[in-house]
């Protein structure tokens, strides 16, 4: 019998596996994909999305940032890595990804619950990173809705949540996921694009990434960011709900109050996927805030 594979072949591919191996272990709750050069630039999706929703994103700043793509385990198509914990471990992995990379004075910009994480990372790691934009993601979800509420308060409904969505099938989810995106995002055609995303993640992930956005309160502990914050809010999806200018206003405040310093702008066309609905807008507040010394 004819041994098909040489040596120097297989020597070849298993230095292949273990690189990817390696790569893997410096940060096994995501995988990355860089764009561009210059300023370190860190970009971390939403809820059941993938880093495919910074496309636009990325070719805008590509010329003078070096975007690092962060595709969270379990979202989209990238295979799960569920662990007890697993977006505290999404923000250890990332500081680590950081440090190993040497990445200098890095900005980090996270749409909805990749701002929660922005948030997370930059109190973590006072030093690390240069400024931070948060696209309508806040250090606690619950309380945009609910001014009272606590992490004790939403517990019972995330247990609630996690254990209801933890057993739908796929096509369950799909039908949930899509509904829920509706009231997200006013483009039919972007709408279409991030429910075919999101129809792919696994579904045990979602569910505990849910109970854990629920139930993180970072409202004191981003007191310890060092750096500048930019928040960008909406409030229109809500207004059927009785939410109005002032009081979407006064609930984004009181999200970023213990932050040394931080802006917060609000947006009155776009609803949450606010780089999708209002484009204009999204640069211009962002390009302000990057390029402001």
């Amino acid at each position: 019998m004819k041994h098909i594979f040489s040596l120097p072949l297989i020597a070849l591919l298993a230095g292949l596996l273990f690189a990817h191996c390696m790569a893997y272990a410096e940060h096994p709750t995501f995988v990355v994909e860089v764009k561009g050069t210059g300023t370190p630039l860190i970009l971390i999706h939403g809820f059941s999305c993938t880093g495919d929703v910074w496309k636009e994103t990325v070719a805008h700043y590509q010329d003078r940032y070096e975007c690092h793509i962060i595709t969270l385990a379990g979202f989209g198509s990238t295979p799960p890595a569920l662990q007890p914990g697993f977006l505290e471990g999404v923000k250890n992995d990332l500081l680590a990804y950081i440090k190993t990379k040497k990445l200098k004075s890095s900005v980090i910009m996270g749409h909805s619950m990749g701002g929660v994480l922005s948030f997370w990372a930059a109190a973590s790691a006072p030093g690390t990173f240069s400024k931070v934009i948060a696209v309508d993601g806040v250090p606690f979800l619950p309380a945009l809705q609910y001014p009272g509420a606590t992490a004790a308060t939403a517990k019972p409904y995330a247990e609630g949540a996690q254990k209801a969505m933890a057993i739908q099938t796929r096509e369950q989810y799909k039908t949930y996921s899509h509904s829920a995106l509706q009231a997200m995002i006013t483009s039919p055609e972007r709408l279409e694009q991030v429910s075919a995303i999101s129809s792919q993640s696994d579904i045990p992930t979602q569910a505990q990434v849910w109970y854990e956005l629920m139930t993180t309160d970072l409202r004191e502990t981003v007191a310890a960011i060092d750096c500048p914050v930019l928040l960008l809010g909406t409030w229109i999806a809500y207004q059927n709900y009785g939410t109005t200018r002032e009081s979407a206003l006064k609930a984004y405040q009181e999200q970023i109050a213990k932050i040394p310093n931080s802006t917060l702008e609000i947006n009155d066309k776009a609803k949450h996927f606010i780089f999708y609905d209002d484009p204009a807008w999204f640069f211009e507040k962002a390009d302000a805030f990057l390029n402001k010394k």
